[in-house]
């Protein structure tokens, strides 16, 4: 059997279409040999190489986010959603707007290893070394914390010290890291989430907007490059338009988009697994 490695990249709200493709592989009984993720791909991915499958990965998001027509009050009603109140911090002087340690235990509590050495899956995880401009590849000891690091966006989450280094999202570096298990596999997979941002083209974003979005004009340009010099055997890129950095609350509507990505990835996969 040809080994796969399959790298999950970032993209905020729409790397739930990750799940999706991860489903793909389940429907097909096809377990890939190695697992990269870079920002909510390093959740997704870690989740996966924890041993959860498809479907309990998307169970799982499916308690921990709002719907379209939740009150506050329903909110206060679930317990799984009244958590998220704890995640809040208003005091910008500690450099970001959500504390990083609670996000990890409501994101990560109950759906992945300890550590890296616990993984059902080998994991390697991206993130970026604030103070010296560089890629920062975790592959052993505290998982959550590694996962922290990977998704640590500047400005939403605090950076994270580890190693002696302060980390921040990988998408700085890597925001698809197909290339981290070249000399372990056979086939290189690589999950782009960025998409397109859609309706509103015309639109002078706001604050926040403008600032997710240049971040992502950044990664898609470095994804861009890499392509050029070294692609991966397989791309998929699933269409979601419309969809910003944290309306997670579009689930249902992401995992609907990726649909068509989903069919393509069974078919090539199909065609890159046939003996030579």
């Amino acid at each position: 059997m040809k080994r796969i490695g399959l790298a999950l990249g970032g993209g905020g709200a729409r790397g739930l279409a990750h799940i999706v493709m991860l489903e793909a592989f389940d429907e097909l009984g096809v377990r890939p040999h190695r697992l990269a993720g870079t920002s909510v791909g390093a959740i997704v991915a870690a989740a996966y190489a924890s041993g959860q499958s498809g479907r309990d990965i998307r169970a799982r998001f499916a308690r921990m986010l709002l719907a379209p027509g939740d009150s506050f009050w329903q909110t206060l009603g679930r317990r799984d959603l009244r958590r998220w109140f704890g995640v809040a911090q208003f005091n910008l002087g500690r450099g970001a707007l959500m504390k990083g340690d609670s996000l990890r235990q409501i994101l990560l509590e109950e759906q992945v290893a300890a550590d890296f050495a616990s993984l059902v899956i080998p994991l390697k995880l991206v993130a970026a070394d604030y103070w010296n401009w560089g890629q920062v590849v975790l592959d052993r000891g505290d998982l959550p914390l590694a996962v922290q690091a990977s998704v640590a966006v500047p400005g939403i989450f605090q950076p994270v010290p580890l190693g002696g280094r302060v980390l921040v999202d990988g998408g700085a570096v890597n925001p698809v890291p197909y290339d981290l298990w070249d000399d372990e596999t056979d086939i290189r997979i690589g999950i782009d989430v960025l998409g397109q941002r859609g309706a509103g083209r015309n639109a002078v974003p706001g604050l926040f907007e403008a600032v997710f979005n240049t971040v992502q004009i950044m990664e898609n340009s470095i994804l861009s490059a890499k392509l050029r010099h070294d692609p991966p055997d397989l791309l998929i890129r699933p269409q979601i338009e419309g969809v910003r950095m944290f309306e997670f609350y579009k689930a249902d509507a992401i995992y609907r988009s990726a649909g068509r990505a989903k069919d393509q990835l069974k078919r090539q996969l199909d065609t890159l697994l046939a003996p030579d």
